[in-house]
């Protein structure tokens, strides 16, 4: 069984990776010819192609994550909302950020789980490291999918970057933006927890043990940016992990040792708060999220249980499989058959004419890594828009 479930796990990894280097190189890669065009019609057609592709990948990857490597992700819904269905009504038409909280390195993943539940996956834009930015695959489709990416060298360039990129994704037609953004900046490692506990103590702060103290001026900035109708969805993340004390990870993850469950509670979703109030609306949210996650993890750090209280979690809430959530299951078969046909279709091509697709592969890579040291795709495409502005 174990060994079963490593040989998931990697194939898992594996099909990701190299979908995500299919998926760049030969299906969106040549689509980047339409940003060479200074039209804004041309860039609506990028952006609803891009789009198609980022609906088909994510399902995809979501049902690798449920059914290969064996995640059970669970949605608790506040019972105001009636359901999933609730919830999508709310946000329907409205750009929405997402404000979580980071308790390990793999939680924007299960964020996919989340946007496929509430139909806004083709407008899902995650805040990463810009290291990521050129990873192989994965990074590459991110630039596409218009993610943004900031370095953590320099403050004001990075929250320019964040204000200048939320701007645009809020006002250019289509879909709208459903952005993700981790205001505490990085995961509650060890390190990461103790800094924030002493920075607390400096400052006078309540200590906290299960988040850490955000960092508010991302927030402010997207406040400043967004439109007026933009909504903010407040959710919080918490594993039953493999072992008690055993924080999950990307080995964990594809090597056999998942989380067995992933809880994720949206907690409420209101009209996005202006920029003077965001700093401490921000920090009432993490303040809450710290006590519903203390009573969660209670039973693990006081020894009575080795399982967290996920009832006291779930208060007030209806659970969702993710599984069960409207239309979830049609979406990631149909992603595993747009890939299917197209692996097919690319070992074909690749049969007949190895040479050519070897020639293809070579250039795709080595343009990628060009345009990416230029400031990526989606800094080709802000710059489309700053040349041909939609309105």
């Amino acid at each position: 069984m174990v060994v079963c479930a490593q040989l998931r796990g990697v194939l898992a990894a594996f099909l990701m990776f190299q979908t995500s280097i299919v998926t760049t190189v030969v299906v969106l890669l040549p689509a980047a010819l339409l940003l060479l065009v200074p039209s804004r019609c041309t860039r609506y057609f990028f952006r609803r192609y891009a789009q198609f592709w980022q609906e088909a990948w994510f399902p995809f990857a979501v049902a690798l994550l449920q059914y290969f490597v064996g995640t059970r992700l669970f949605i608790h819904v506040p019972s105001e909302f009636q359901g999933l269905r609730g919830v999508r009504l709310k946000c329907s038409g409205h750009s929405v950020v997402i404000v979580k909280n980071h308790r390990t390195r793999i939680d924007w993943m299960f964020t996919w789980g989340l946007c496929l539940a509430l139909n806004r996956l083709g407008s899902l834009k995650i805040v990463l490291k810009d290291s990521l930015k050129s990873a192989p695959g994965v990074g590459w489709a991110m630039q596409f999918f218009g993610f943004i990416f900031l370095s953590r060298r320099n403050r004001e360039t990075d929250l320019a970057t964040l204000q200048t990129a939320v701007y645009y994704q809020c006002r250019e037609p289509g879909a709208g933006m459903t952005l993700l953004i981790f205001p505490e900046g990085t995961d509650l490692s060890s390190s990461n927890l103790e800094n924030s506990q002493k920075f607390a103590r400096e400052k006078g702060l309540e200590v906290y043990t299960e988040v850490l103290h955000p960092k508010t001026a991302g927030l402010v900035a997207v406040a400043e940016s967004a439109t007026p109708s933009t909504l903010l969805l407040d959710a919080t993340i918490a594993y039953v992990e493999h072992r008690p004390g055993e924080r999950p990870d990307e080995k964990g993850l594809f090597c056999g040792r998942p989380p067995r469950e992933i809880h994720l509670r949206i907690e409420s979703v209101e009209a996005l708060p202006s920029k003077d109030k965001m700093d401490g609306v921000c920090r009432s949210i993490f303040a809450a999220k710290e006590r519903r996650l203390a009573k969660f993890y209670g039973p693990l750090r006081d020894g009575s249980s080795l399982r967290p209280d996920v009832a006291a979690f779930a208060e007030g809430c209806q659970l969702f499989p993710l599984a069960a959530a409207p239309g979830a299951c049609c979406r990631m078969c149909g992603g595993a058959a747009i890939f299917a046909v197209l692996e097919a279709a690319v070992f074909w091509v690749c049969w007949m004419y190895p040479l050519k697709m070897l020639l293809w592969a070579a250039s795709g890579v080595c343009i990628f890594v060009a345009v990416t040291c230029c400031g990526g795709v989606d800094g080709l495409e802000r710059w489309h828009a700053r040349c041909a502005p939609a309105v």
